[in-house]
């Protein structure tokens, strides 16, 4: 058995829908396996909905209705090109009963202005039901029998709703219950990620970006034989092409080494993504939705890279700084400001202190307005800055303790090591990213 998962942007248009759904078509017909396919959400539904979450909060309707529509519009439109523009009343009444109700759910947001975590959940699970339908259509109309199932289905979880850990045993209970269930030697089930419900209908979904690590889960549970990360990159490289010319090209990773690259948030993997496959030594395949026929990168149990190099760049960050003389007496400062991260289900990337200051570091699509609002509430008397004009470059090679890497650049707003001494974070400007990134890339891949 296969495991193949397709990202967003695998799924960004009709004709990639069609696309993917031709790849996952032709490996089914040239490996002779059995093939399982996971999948997220379309492009732009995922922060749509995030977006659309805050609007709630604040009542207005009027913006949560419109895009509501957009989005309706946008899957129904694929339904009916899919279909040739003859509906296809299963799919097409799937796409409109889900929508329905998630109209439902933020008209009630919008009419308390108030979200809880377990609302959150339940508007946030719908970004890759749609997909899912609209994926099993294509390869429906392609020639071959395919369903839509939700990982419900396969995958139990802890009982949080949101950022919730999955249950290994139970969850290899409900597996194989539903290969009993299915006959997938005569189709292509079509699998949705991150999320489990319970009888009440409550949803605890696992953190946004695990699709990667659903995949693997499932592969792990099914006892597949291989994974395929199907994304946007031929291979993984050093560094990202678009800005140094010539990045190193891998062609095999072993296992330890990609966990290690995916810990910085390497945009190919989720840092979990690595240990369901390593369990079983099974590899992992990176591959290119928009080039198919290109060369890929293995990932499994390989002594062919005896060294660890990769420099990673992020731009979504934003940096909060907060000062205040007093802050050196008043213990629980530190805890405050965390605690309001922690209660809006946000992650903190890099922390520094000081005796009078304290900086964290957030991804900027995670800095709400609520969460600047309170933290603004915080302590009237301190001084708060927010640096939004922020890129995050996280190093990783055996020889991080030589800062001799850093003694060309200028200008960094933060440095962070990590405790296995193997991965460097700066802070740095952001329009100066594409120089000291390639600076970087000279000093550790050249001299």
């Amino acid at each position: 058995m296969k495991i193949l998962k397709f990202g967003w942007t695998s799924l960004g248009s009709l004709e990639m829908i069609q696309k993917t759904a031709q790849i996952i078509i032709e490996t089914k017909n040239n490996s002779k396996e059995d093939v399982v396919v996971v999948v997220s959400a379309m492009s732009t539904v995922t922060n749509t909905l995030i977006s659309l979450c805050e609007s709630a909060q604040k009542g207005d309707i009027n913006t949560v209705m419109d895009w509501i529509d957009k989005l309706r519009k946008k899957h129904e439109d694929v339904v009916k090109w899919i279909c040739s523009n003859n509906i296809c009343e299963k799919h097409f009444n799937n796409i409109k009963d889900n929508l329905d109700i998630l109209q439902n759910i933020f008209k009630w947001v919008t009419l308390l202005w108030d979200l809880s975590s377990k609302d959150r959940a339940k508007i946030l699970y719908f970004w890759e039901i749609l997909s899912s339908i609209l994926l099993s259509l294509a390869i429906n109309k392609s020639g071959y029998n395919s369903n839509f199932y939700k990982s419900a289905d396969i995958i139990m979880c802890e009982w949080e709703f949101m950022n919730s850990e999955y249950k290994k045993d139970l969850s290899k209970e409900k597996a194989i219950i539903f290969l009993k269930n299915q006959n997938i030697q005569e189709e292509i089930p079509v699998i949705t990620w991150f999320w489990w419900w319970d009888d009440n209908w409550n949803i605890y979904l696992f953190d946004r970006w695990w699709s990667d690590f659903v995949a693997t889960i499932i592969w792990n549970i099914f006892d597949a034989t291989s994974v395929e990360i199907w994304t946007d990159v031929d291979w993984v490289m050093s560094a990202d092409p678009r800005i140094i010319k010539n990045p190193i090209i891998w062609d095999e990773l072993d296992y330890s080494v990609c966990a290690e690259f995916a810990l910085t948030w390497a945009k190919v993997l989720h840092p979990k993504t690595i240990s369901p496959a390593q369990e079983k030594n099974i590899p992992v395949y990176i591959k290119n939705t928009f080039n198919p026929k290109a060369q890929w990168t293995k990932i499994c149990k390989s002594t062919k890279l005896s060294w660890i190099k990769w420099i990673n760049i992020d731009n979504n960050q934003i940096l909060i700084t907060f000062i205040d003389n007093s802050m050196l007496w008043w213990v629980w400062y530190l805890y405050g400001a965390i605690k309001i991260i922690r209660d809006n289900l946000v992650s903190i990337d890099s922390v520094a202190t000081s005796e009078t200051s304290f900086t964290i570091s957030l991804k900027e699509s995670d800095f709400t307005t609520k969460i600047k609002n309170e933290l603004y509430k915080l302590d009237n008397k301190s001084s708060i800055t927010i640096d939004n004009n922020v890129t995050k470059i996280s190093i990783v090679w055996d020889n991080i303790n030589d800062y001799k890497v850093l003694s060309t650049l200028d200008d960094i707003k933060l440095i962070s090591k990590w405790e296995f001494n193997k991965t460097l974070t700066i802070f740095i400007n952001k329009v100066e990213k594409d120089i000291i990134l390639t600076k970087l890339h000279k000093n550790i891949f050249w001299i």
